[in-house]
């Protein structure tokens, strides 16, 4: 999932992978729009489902704060 600012122009990320061993990370990265300014951070969630609601709530966090969700 990928949600932009465009007033502040800024972005936020969330990636749901799992590695080699099943387990799941959930990695959020941050950012400026026309800068290479920004951050990640890696998170180990317990399951799929815990890590898909997870990014439920990134999102709604992200609409209450005037982001829109845009097509990776």
């Amino acid at each position: 999932m990928r949600w932009v600012h465009d007033v502040k122009g800024r972005y936020y990320q969330a990636h749901l992978v799992e590695d080699l061993f099943g387990a799941w990370t959930l990695i959020t990265v941050w950012g400026a729009l026309d800068s290479r300014r920004g951050g990640m951070h890696s998170t180990a969630v317990d399951s799929h489902a815990d890590g898909v609601a997870r990014i439920e709530r990134i999102a709604k966090r992200r609409h209450r704060h005037g982001y829109r969700p845009v097509a990776l």
